[in-house]
């Protein structure tokens, strides 16, 4: 299944995001740095050459930033552990394959259905903690066999949900 986080950057929880860099042991220089740069950050609206006041950004990091792909991934690595630590999803040998991510794209592999609806849970979990909101319509999933023979499709069988 690939998982569509609706507005992902837009999400980011900054006191949430800040934990996460501090567990890190992120040099203080750029922990400070990075703090003043998200938390005195200002905005305007300018649309058809008229411009609105300055209005504080209390959340979300920047589209097409440089360093916001990389902040989006420590923001949501806690839910790749939790995946990992699940011991429910795809493994090449010991090696966890079950999430595969970066910034706001995660694919999750899962053997069965019901794997892939434990890993769904969790991510919904997560994202309830963390406001990241998976849009179900745009998370397309895609079924693989090895069986040669046509497979018959039970729908009750493969329903999969997320964000309900």
């Amino acid at each position: 299944m690939f998982l569509d986080a609706t507005k992902a950057f837009d999400r980011v929880d900054y006191c949430k995001l800040f934990r996460q860099l501090l567990k890190r042991d992120l040099p203080h220089i750029y922990l400070r740095m990075l703090l003043n740069l998200y938390t005195n950050n200002v905005a305007y609206v300018s649309w058809n050459g008229i411009q609105s006041k300055n209005f504080p950004v209390r959340n979300g990091v920047r589209q097409g930033g440089i360093i916001s792909p990389v902040l989006f991934c420590i923001y949501i690595d806690g839910l790749l552990c939790m995946l990992s630590e699940s011991g429910v999803g795809c493994y090449i040998g010991r090696v966890f394959v079950g999430a595969l991510a970066y910034a706001d794209d995660i694919a999750l592999l899962a053997p069965t259905p019901s794997a892939m609806r434990r890993l769904l849970r969790i991510c919904d979990e997560y994202g309830q903690k963390f406001s990241v909101m998976f849009n179900a319509p745009k998370s397309p999933w895609l079924l693989v066999s090895n069986s040669k023979q046509p497979f018959k499709c039970v729908p009750e069988f493969f329903a999969l949900v997320i964000n309900v």
